[in-house]
């Protein structure tokens, strides 16, 4: 007779299994998202789904912006998303005539991604290009401050808007 004898070891690891994704982060940055030059806070209470809202300045004031973030997680350094939110959108701001200044608010979307490690990093850069949907009111006001106060329009407003920013993991 023939006796078998096993010996089996189970290692005990102190650390938790590295999750591939952020749960909830803090941006810095310029754009939409982030209320113009400002900042952002998104939480994930499911990992390809972030809602946000951003904060800052917006040459007239301060812009506020809030909305849901979808994005397709990998274990690879570049994340692509979609974003839809509802905020400002505009900004017209009238030098030496701060009076006229005025923040426009409405919808916007976009595409854009994540690059950088969610997960082994304290940080990852985020890049968008968004889409403004303005109201007609934005173009009746410049026309009514062009026509009754003689104000002149360096720029005209760009049909699509760019996001750059710097992410801190949080959690």
């Amino acid at each position: 007779m023939f006796i078998v004898i096993t010996r089996v070891s189970v290692a005990q690891n102190s650390e938790l299994p590295a999750q591939n994704f952020d749960r909830f982060s803090f941006g810095v940055g310029a754009g939409l998202d982030y209320g113009g030059l400002g900042c952002n806070l998104t939480g994930y209470p499911q990992k390809n789904i972030g809602l946000f809202a951003g904060a800052g300045y917006a040459f007239a004031g301060i812009g506020f912006n809030a909305g849901v973030k979808f994005r397709l997680v990998s274990n690879r350094r570049f994340t692509p998303y979609v974003v839809a939110m509802y905020g400002y959108n505009a900004a017209i701001a009238v030098t030496n005539s701060p009076n006229y200044n005025k923040l426009f608010y409405g919808p916007s979307v976009g595409a854009g991604f994540d690059l950088g490690s969610h997960a082994k990093n304290r940080g990852y850069f985020s890049l968008a290009l968004l889409i403004p949907f303005r109201s007609p009111d934005v173009n009746s006001y410049m026309d009514n401050l062009r026509n009754t106060y003689g104000v002149s329009f360096n720029n005209d407003l760009l049909p699509i808007g760019i996001s750059i920013g710097y992410r801190f993991v949080l959690y």
